[in-house]
């Protein structure tokens, strides 16, 4: 108990920061409009972008904090269907493409085993990758690679995203999955995502009663999630 609520007074702190941070950034912009400090007109349309910027930040932490207290409420609601896992990781790797090579990041991916048929909520479990793949190459240096692996390990699919992040401080790994929680080196930054990322793919994939982990290894760390293999005949 007293865990958890040290967990929500720390989720109450930041996001409350990261609330103020783009809000602040916005009602400077549009009284620097009214006022007619910025007047020209590119002024004006780099403001207007900055603010849309900003908005969208509020947006996805909105979103993040639903989708938390959906989790922590048992409501998550999975549509659950059969899909190839190759298709899921192809997916997540063209989405991810232009990020990596905006920041001079290396992407590869690749099968171990040939793809397996999963029974999973495909639109989460993209998030999840999708998470972890921005979190990756968010915290991998230009000039790094981030490396994709998936494949069938006994009874269970993985997917694996490693990065050169440097490694996680000790003190940190434990905790890299709680609500809120910034190391050292935080695996969330500060730019509006409120700490939720990890936690929220951490409480997607346990909803497919899978489970997720993080080691150190090399010049970075790997996140590896693994979900049962549906049985044979069966969609569940």
């Amino acid at each position: 108990e007293r865990a958890l609520d040290a967990s929500r007074r720390e989720l109450i702190a930041w996001v409350s920061h990261d609330l103020r941070t783009p809000l602040a950034g916005i009602r400077a912009m549009a009284e620097a409009l009214e006022d007619g400090v910025a007047a020209e007109s590119e002024s004006v349309a780099r403001y207007h972008r900055a603010m849309r910027t900003e908005a969208d930040r509020l947006a996805g932490l909105v979103d993040d904090l639903f989708e938390l207290s959906r989790i922590n409420a048992g409501q998550l609601r999975l549509q659950m269907e059969r899909a190839s896992l190759g298709d899921l990781v192809s997916d997540a790797l063209a989405a991810a493409s232009e990020v990596a090579r905006a920041k001079g990041v290396a992407l590869e991916g690749r099968m171990t085993t040939e793809p397996p048929e999963v029974v999973l909520s495909t639109p989460e479990m993209a998030r999840v990758l999708r998470n972890l793949l921005e979190n990756a190459i968010r915290h991998t240096p230009s000039d790094g690679a981030v490396s994709v692996e998936a494949g069938v390990d006994g009874g269970h699919a993985f997917v694996s995203v490693a990065d050169g992040c440097g490694g996680i401080p000790d003190e940190d790994i434990r905790r890299v999955f709680d609500t809120a929680y910034r190391g050292a080196v935080a695996r969330t930054p500060d730019d509006g995502g409120g700490g939720l990322g990890l936690a929220i793919a951490k409480g997607i994939v346990e909803a497919h009663n899978g489970r997720i982990a993080v080691a150190n290894e090399e010049v970075g760390c790997r996140f590896t999630v693994e979900i049962p293999l549906p049985a044979e005949g069966s969609d569940e």
